[in-house]
Parts: structure tokens; sequence; C-alpha cells
């Protein structure tokens, strides 16, 4: 099998996952201010490594315009929330909500459009995962900042262990499941 070189950005975009459901976990206050004010950069940063993905993809074609799609959602949303910050503090929830359920989306059409690609039930069910999360957000009742965050927390402990269990499933693979970054 030929190895793919692209397989560590899934691990390191796995790590930071992690990491910051931790964050979110253990400090929920903290972690709503600090994610309502870096949250526009972050995406904009993953935006942009997503679109690097998607033109150096070597997947098929439709993988690709998959995952030019999704870089364009992340690098929209992150203008929404970099032109405005005290907004962002404020309509956080209402904002990421729809974005999580936009991701799930793509990804559910995705894993259903592209047939042959492996790993595609993975990407199903994370973009199930990311509906399930982004409606939590949006109806849980978010009169304090510590309940968006606990939600948050969860889900990015959960996908950063999946993105990091996919990238060592797949490194060796032509067919690396870049889509999932």
């Amino acid at each position: 099998m030929k190895s793919s070189n692209l397989w560590w950005l899934l691990t390191i975009a796995g790590g930071i996952l992690i990491a910051l459901g931790i964050f979110c976990l253990t400090s929920p206050l903290r972690a709503y201010v600090f994610l309502a004010h870096y949250s526009g950069l972050a995406l904009l940063v993953n935006g942009i490594l997503l679109m690097i993905v998607s033109y150096k993809s070597i997947g098929t074609l439709r993988e690709k315009e998959w995952i030019l799609a999704e870089s364009v959602l992340d690098i929209l949303f992150a203008a929404c929330l970099l032109f405005n910050p005290f907004m962002t503090f404020i309509a956080f929830a209402i904002l990421f909500g729809p974005w999580m359920i936009g991701k799930g989306i793509l990804r559910i059409f995705a894993a259903i459009k592209l047939k042959l690609i492996r790993g595609r039930i993975f990407v199903f069910f994370a973009g199930l995962l990311s509906i399930v999360f982004g409606l939590l957000v949006i109806f849980y009742p978010l009169s304090k900042a510590n309940g968006i965050t606990i939600f948050l927390g969860l889900f990015a402990l959960i996908m950063g262990t999946l993105y990091v269990f996919d990238s060592v499933r797949y490194r060796k693979l032509t067919d690396s499941l870049d889509l999932m970054l």
C-alpha cells in the first residue's frame, strides 16, 4: 500500500480537539470566553487547511469537492465570528449550533455520495454526531455559558478520539479520509 502524506494533519486535528474537550470540561466558563474570542481565527485556519487538503488530496475528484465545500463553510462561519467579536460572545451558541449541523449534513451527504471511499461509515456517523450536538447546542437552555461548553467539550473529545483513530488506521492507505479534518 502506498503511504498517504496527509494523515498526520488528522492526528494533529484530533489532538487539538481532545485538548479542547478537556479544557471545556475542566473549566467551562473560561473555555466559553476562550472559544468566543478565538474560534473565528481557529476556524479560518481550519478552513484554509481543508482547502490545502482539497487541492493536494490523493482521493477522488468527488472527495475533493466535498472537502472544498467543508472548507468554504468553515471560512464563511469564521468570517461571521471575526467581524464582530462582541456579538460572537453573546450569540456564540446561536451561531455554533447551525455550523455544526451544516458540517454534519455535508459529511452525511459526502458519505452517501462517496460509496467507494473506504471508511464512509465513519464519515456518516461523524456527520450524525455533528448534527446531534448541533441540535443540543441550539435547544439546550443556554442561560449558563458552562452548559454549552460541556456539550462542546464532549463533542470535541469524541471527535478528537475518532480523528486520531482514523489517522492511525488510514496512514498507509491512499484513500485517507482527509474529509474528516
